[in-house]
């Protein structure tokens, strides 16, 4: 498959609150972010990849290990705005339509899970692709775990089948026998919506839920879920840093 007109955009800002400097935070000796781009990188889709950031010292740390970063605003209010800056700094004559969307945060997502991403969004009908993996019953009723209401052709569920959201919540849903699906915040966009997405308002579901994935619905955007078993770790918190750690000192 062709991935020439595809970009990677990885997305690092220093003012974290719950996880001081968060991106340069080390496990198992190597900077968070770094982890992230090296993440990138073993996908093996031969792309640009590139971390849009606020802080030249994230910037000065992608360098020294061999990447690109780029300076964008301070004041950006979510990640999607932020990798949209950068893309418009770096492509101004859009070369690039498929966009993959990763978070800094997530030191172990696979390549291949990646890959899928890209495979998926070259479909022009699919508007925004993400991910999602069957919750753990620990995750059911956990407001920082975001759940997803999905349908499927043919209710097949099974891994690597694509599935259409149909709403997002910190809630547990839906009620009932459905399996519960864990949102893993990561995302392939066509270029033209990303534009679209970051010119509209917040809307009110966004804001009552606070989560950004609302306000795509609510505009009519569709958003379709890869199923992946994969449950990579996001950073967040000290303990979230510890899991990292001890989940590579194991590799080793």
């Amino acid at each position: 498959m062709n991935f020439s007109d595809t970009i990677i955009l990885i997305p690092a800002r220093m003012g974290s609150t719950r996880l001081i400097r968060k991106p340069l935070q080390k496990i198992n000796g190597i900077p968070l972010i770094i982890h992230a781009f090296n993440c990138a990188k073993s996908a093996n889709l031969n792309i640009p990849i590139l971390v849009a950031t606020d802080d030249k010292v994230i910037a000065d740390e992608v360098t020294k290990h061999g990447g690109t970063a780029l300076m964008t605003s301070i004041n950006h209010a979510s990640g999607s705005d932020r990798i949209y800056e950068a893309l418009e700094i770096f492509d101004p004559n859009k070369k690039y339509k498929k966009i993959i969307h990763l978070q800094g945060d997530l030191p172990n997502i696979s390549g291949k899970l990646i890959g899928k991403l890209a495979k998926v969004i070259q479909d022009n009908t699919k508007e925004i692709v993400t991910v999602v993996v069957k919750a753990t019953e620990q995750e059911f009723n956990d407001s920082s775990v975001v759940k997803v209401a999905l349908a499927f052709p043919d209710d097949i569920q099974i891994e690597n089948t694509v599935g259409n959201a149909l709403y997002f919540s910190r809630a547990c849903i839906p009620t009932g026998e459905a399996p519960i699906w864990h949102h893993i915040g990561i995302y392939s966009w066509q270029r033209h919506i990303l534009e679209k997405f970051v010119n509209l308002k917040p809307s009110p579901l966004e804001k009552s839920e606070k989560l950004e994935q609302l306000r795509a619905l609510e505009a009519g955007i569709k958003i379709h879920a890869i199923v992946t078993s994969e449950h990579p770790i996001g950073v967040d918190t000290d303990s979230d840093l510890e899991k990292a750690e001890n989940y590579f000192r194991d590799l080793t």
